[in-house]
């Protein structure tokens, strides 16, 4: 049981999301945010785990992707607000229930920046974040000094530096500014970090940063041979189960939930 929906954003353009109803009754609800150059349909991999758990799906195309609108892309820094209207959406449906954030690599960063919005008015009760990036100027930097041994860390430094320049310039945000390590640093809602083992574009070693790095409840997994965004494909079962025993370990779950008796939803 499906519907387009359309959510406003705050800089003037709309978004293009769909809203899966469970086949059971339920307030529980969870939003999936793809990752760079993917689209809502990219986020229907994770939404068996939230259906088979009795939640409703709303997943959506981030600005400039898919169907939705917006200029250009933001790495997070924006696409945070939009995320933002989102969760407003789906507490104006369901008023009273849990809101849940899962959202894939560059969507993750985004659930991360949310977070730290979320902490005032507390809408969002859990984030499940796979493959995201801890800091974007130290994940550049890192990435550069791979690809120009010969020219030294303060050569990397000022080509990001230089880029921070022409995104400020270009679309109004800062390189600097997408920190969610920074961001997380007083976020007390429960985080879930995921990352694959064998991940060679955000290393594995962002998410255990942070994983140490955040207050209150949280949870870690790292998944056996899997490279980026590829966690839950290479391990369904045990990435089902672990996203399932850290609901529960939150107490939005109990553990009479049975994971492996899905509704079925035909």
């Amino acid at each position: 049981n499906k519907s387009d929906v359309v959510i406003q954003s705050n800089f003037g353009y709309k978004l293009s999301g769909t809203y899966i109803k469970n086949f059971v009754d339920t307030r529980k609800t969870v939003i999936i945010v793809h990752g760079i150059t993917g689209s809502r349909w990219e986020s229907m991999k994770y939404a068996d785990i939230y259906l088979d758990l009795g939640y409703n799906v709303l997943i959506y195309d981030s600005r400039y992707h898919g169907t939705s609108g917006g200029s250009d892309i933001t790495l997070g820094y924006f696409e945070k607000y939009d995320l933002n209207n989102c969760v407003k959406w789906v507490k104006e449906k369901t008023p009273g229930g849990i809101i849940g954030v899962h959202g894939e690599s560059m969507g993750a960063a985004t659930a991360l920046l949310q977070s730290n919005m979320n902490e005032k008015t507390k809408d969002v009760s859990f984030y499940v974040v796979d493959c995201p990036f801890s800091d974007l100027p130290e994940l550049f930097i890192d990435k550069l000094n791979d690809e120009m041994k010969n020219h030294g860390a303060l050569v990397a430094k000022a080509v990001v530096f230089y880029s921070s320049l022409i995104a400020l310039f270009k679309a109004g945000f800062s390189v600097y500014a997408i920190s969610p390590i920074k961001a997380i640093y007083n976020v007390k809602t429960p985080i879930m970090f995921v990352h694959g083992a064998d991940d060679d574009l955000i290393p594995p070693e962002m998410s255990v940063d942070l994983y140490v790095h955040k207050k209150g409840p949280k949870y870690l997994y790292i998944a056996p041979n899997a490279g980026h965004a590829q966690a839950y494909l290479k391990n369904k079962a045990e990435y089902t189960n672990k996203v399932r025993d850290f609901l529960i370990k939150i107490h939005v779950e109990d553990d009479k939930t049975d994971i492996n008796k899905p509704v079925k939803m035909y």
